[in-house]
């Protein structure tokens, strides 16, 4: 008996133990990191959802790591969205260059700009399913093309005596 609590003790580490491998972080303190390869699957519910990725991510994407677990980690953007992507593109980032400060020149001339008042982050990168915009420069193509005359194909005519087998 002694030995049957000894082996469910030890089932119960080795259960907890496989567990720890998932790390949790407060978006305020999460460390960031980098994402390596150009066109990083971005899921919105996570790989395992109906439809394929919803984005993409470029290279050198800095993210906040929210959550790491195995396989694929939840994340969050600058722009606040978060979503899942797979540990094996990501990287910890280097730290942030120092901000620099603002000379005074600029801070008593107002040329400052004031924001709208909103808090909310806006996302102002690239959005990877956007159809480009056609250039202006460019005239548009000319699809009202005339049928051209084309003669029908001549049908073969019938063999003059029927082919003779060899029995």
């Amino acid at each position: 008996m002694n030995l049957g609590n000894l082996l469910l003790a030890c089932f119960f580490c080795v259960l907890l133990g496989g567990c720890a491998a998932t790390q949790t972080f407060s978006p305020d303190q999460a460390p960031e990191y980098l994402v390596l390869a150009d066109f990083t699957p971005f899921y919105r519910l996570g790989p395992m959802q109906a439809r394929g990725p919803d984005a993409s991510l470029r290279a050198q994407t800095r993210v906040k790591l929210l959550r790491k677990e195995m396989g694929f980690s939840l994340i969050q953007l600058e722009d606040s969205r978060t979503g899942y992507v797979p540990n094996e593109d990501l990287v910890i980032a280097p730290p942030r260059p120092p901000e620099p400060k603002p000379s005074d020149d600029s801070a008593s001339s107002g040329s400052r700009k004031k924001g709208r008042g909103s808090t909310s982050p806006v996302y102002r990168g690239e959005q990877l399913n956007d159809i480009p915009l056609p250039d202006p420069n460019v005239p548009p193509v000319d699809l009202n093309i005339a049928p051209e005359d084309v003669a029908p194909a001549p049908t073969p005519e019938a063999p003059a005596e029927k082919p003779k087998f060899r029995i």
